[in-house]
């Protein structure tokens, strides 16, 4: 049954995360209520975010959808950030990282508020009708 379990939270963060919404943000909460350590979870998030967003970055391209302008200043800090990321998963205790996505997540939360939930120009364009 765990398996089921599992596999259920693999397959809704991957879904998110293979569109590019944020997958982990949903699949670290979803892992830490079905019983893995919250280390681990990060860990595994971070893992499993570079075979998600290879096929999401694909389609928003095919789509029209990336700016290639400022693209370095994207990828090289994300890239380390995750790397830092990934130490910090291994080796800081569980509740320390609880805490943090916790913060995290809050601010996450309050950035769409801040920006009203506009939507750029370009995706504006794209699909309204």
């Amino acid at each position: 049954m765990a398996f089921y379990l599992l596999f259920a939270c693999g397959v809704l963060g991957g879904i998110l995360g293979g569109m590019g919404m944020g997958g982990g943000t949903l699949l670290i909460p979803l892992l830490t209520l079905a019983g893995v350590p919250q280390n681990i979870a990060q860990g595994l998030n971070l893992l499993s975010f570079l075979p998600m967003s290879v096929p999401a970055l694909a389609v928003h391209a095919r789509n029209g959808l990336l700016d290639k302008k400022g693209l370095a200043w994207i990828v090289l800090p994300a890239l380390l950030f995750s790397a830092a990321g990934a130490f910090a998963a291994a080796y800081l205790p569980a509740a320390v990282l609880r805490r943090g996505f916790g913060v995290f997540l809050l601010a996450l939360s309050v950035v769409p508020l801040r920006a009203g939930l506009k939507k750029p120009e370009k995706i504006r364009k794209k699909f309204s009708a």
